[in-house]
């Protein structure tokens, strides 16, 4: 036995070890050291999948906490659209996590959370139904009638009192169906001058109030059209 062998193997020893008592960063940690010595050792790759899907579990989708990160545990993007990646990930798990062929503590663990994941992603229902879940709160934009601010705020907010952070009156929040289109090519928006008799400029808003809002510009109206020029948060 070559001296790196058994180097690697003392390592995955003590990676295992790790493993049983629930070490999974140590356990990972002590696994890719044995992987380094020895390439070819059987059981490295085990142990890494297991503490790698483990660990995935136990990170919740920022924001949704009541999430598991489904696509973390399949060890692609966020939202991932290619169904074939996604499929050979699953694959490629279920292979190394199969509570048959991988003899480590807590593979059925791994290998129940992978499955749960695929049978997620692989739905299309059950993924769109997923990313939207996990895509944050929804908003709306709302618009105070005395000085033409608009403003995005969470939808917990529509139909409520608000009050405008520029002329600091109390309006009704209820929902603009859009924002006007873009100037093409250019960072502007368009707007009916019949319906919001100045343009609009983006500022920033302190952290707890709404995320975006539009300040009044003196822009002369073309053909009922305006030009609204946009500066960035």
């Amino acid at each position: 036995m070559s001296s790196g062998r058994g180097e690697a193997e003392r390592l995955l020893a003590i990676g295992e070890k790790l493993l049983q008592s629930r070490d999974l960063s140590g356990s990972r940690d002590f696994a890719i050291l044995a992987q380094e010595a020895e390439p070819l050792l059987e059981g490295s790759d085990q142990i890494l999948a297991i503490a790698d899907v483990l660990l995935a579990a136990e990170k919740p989708v920022d924001g949704a906490a009541e999430h598991l990160d489904w696509y973390a545990i399949l060890q692609v993007e966020r939202t991932c659209e290619d169904q074939d990646l996604i499929r050979r990930n699953y694959r490629r798990l279920g292979l190394l996590l199969h509570p048959d062929k991988n003899p480590f503590t807590l593979a059925d663990q791994a290998f129940k959370l992978v499955s749960d994941a695929w049978a997620v992603l692989s739905d299309p229902a059950q993924k769109t139904a997923y990313d939207r879940a996990i895509s944050g709160p929804a908003t709306f934009w709302t618009a105070c009638p005395y000085c033409y601010f608009l403003y995005q705020y969470p939808a917990a907010c529509l139909g409520c009192c608000l009050r405008c952070h520029n002329c600091h009156r109390s309006f009704h929040g209820l929902s603009i169906p859009s924002l006007p289109p873009l100037v093409p090519d250019q960072d502007a928006y368009y707007c009916n001058w019949g319906c919001f008799p100045m343009g609009f400029v983006f500022h920033n808003l302190p952290p707890d109030g709404p995320a975006l809002h539009l300040r009044p510009t003196p822009n002369a109206p073309q053909n009922g059209l305006s030009s609204l020029p946009r500066k960035a948060l």
